[in-house]
């Protein structure tokens, strides 16, 4: 599933770099697509947060607190402050762009613990990992790096009550789905009335993530408003993130592709963040480390803040693009040698 995954977006990709070159497609001036872009964040994010096993995080909840609360953080300071002193232009936007890449693929990880088999802990923390750390890169990325960048040289008050109110709405979603929606006079009513009302509520949430630009909100309720299962929404996901790889061959018919950066930032963040963050989180054989420690690649929330990202107009954010895309091309390439070489070297362990 994942080669395919991955063929058909390089084939996407190039058909859409190949029609943007040909007839001098501008992707920056397609009307509403910046919209279109938010509106697949906010969808992508709540069906991420929405797919996290509870009973899988309640099993490990210590390990996974330290990991999201400590190791991504790592994964992000430290790709961004090498990127920072080896390429000294890039030095605003080099934690952003850090902040894009840090994130697991969960489809890349759940494919990699199929292929060798695990410890339960490191593949349960690994699983986790990767559900969890997709929330916290989008909200490093837009409440912390891309405000910080735009409100540098201006008023923070801005910032500040956008934050405080993201944060009431959260609250204020959870005590309405408390009161009127989880009560037993619902619970009394027929399954397709009770997913109808659920539904209009999640659309009526969703909107107003757009209007406001809440990514914090569709994120939160993922963990308890629950009208469909997961499963039935992966076509959803698959067509966002087709989509935007269209976009991005859309764009990169207009920049020039930094793979020097690039290959910085994906060398730090594949062997030496990703690495140190499992030497110091996870207690377990190195048989099982090493799978952690490379089970990185990069999935559709990378794709999505880069473009979401790059298509926001500012200025300051104009080579997101030609640095994130290379150093996501370079880790799905380290990902596929190093698990393919620690495969082989397992399995003739094992005989």
């Amino acid at each position: 599933m994942l080669i395919r995954l991955s063929i058909i977006s390089a084939i996407l990709g190039l058909t859409s770099y190949w029609l943007g070159a040909l007839f001098n497609i501008d992707a920056a001036h397609i009307p509403y697509l910046q919209t279109l872009m938010n509106i697949a964040i906010i969808i992508g994010l709540y069906i991420n947060v929405l797919s996290i096993d509870t009973t899988l995080l309640k099993t490990c909840l210590g390990s996974v607190i330290t990991v999201i609360c400590i190791g991504v953080p790592i994964k992000i300071f430290l790709p961004g402050f090498l990127l920072a002193s080896f390429s000294p232009k890039l030095a605003p936007i080099a934690y952003l762009c850090a902040t894009v890449i840090a994130q697991i693929d969960p489809i890349a990880a759940s494919k990699s613990l199929q292929t060798t088999k695990v410890s339960p802990k490191s593949e349960t923390i690994l699983r986790a990992w990767s559900s969890f750390d997709d929330p916290v890169t989008v909200l490093f990325a837009f409440y912390i790096f891309l405000p910080a960048l735009i409100f540098q040289d201006s008023n923070i008050s801005q910032y500040v009550v956008k934050i405080a109110t993201d944060i009431l709405s959260c609250a204020l979603a959870y005590c309405l789905y408390r009161l009127y929606i989880d009560n037993r006079r619902v619970s009394l009513l027929s399954d397709s009335v009770k997913t109808t009302i659920e539904v209009t509520c999640l659309v009526t949430i969703m909107i107003y993530s757009l209007i406001t630009g809440s990514f914090l909100l569709p994120a939160f309720v993922g963990f308890f408003l629950k009208p469909f299962a997961p499963e039935k929404l992966e076509p959803v996901i698959s067509v966002i993130f087709y989509f935007s790889v269209v976009v991005i061959g859309l764009l990169c018919t207009n920049i020039s592709l930094n793979w020097l950066s690039g290959g910085i930032l994906a060398f730090s963040m594949f062997f030496i963040a990703q690495v140190l963050v499992a030497v110091l989180f996870l207690k377990d054989s190195m048989a099982d480390k090493l799978k952690v420690m490379f089970g990185h690649q990069n999935g559709m929330t990378a794709i999505l803040l880069t473009v979401a990202i790059e298509l926001s107009g500012f200025d300051k954010t104009g080579d997101l693009l030609a640095v994130t895309l290379p150093a996501i091309i370079l880790i799905a390439l380290f990902y596929f040698s190093t698990n393919f070489l620690l495969d082989r070297k397992l399995f003739l362990q094992r005989i």
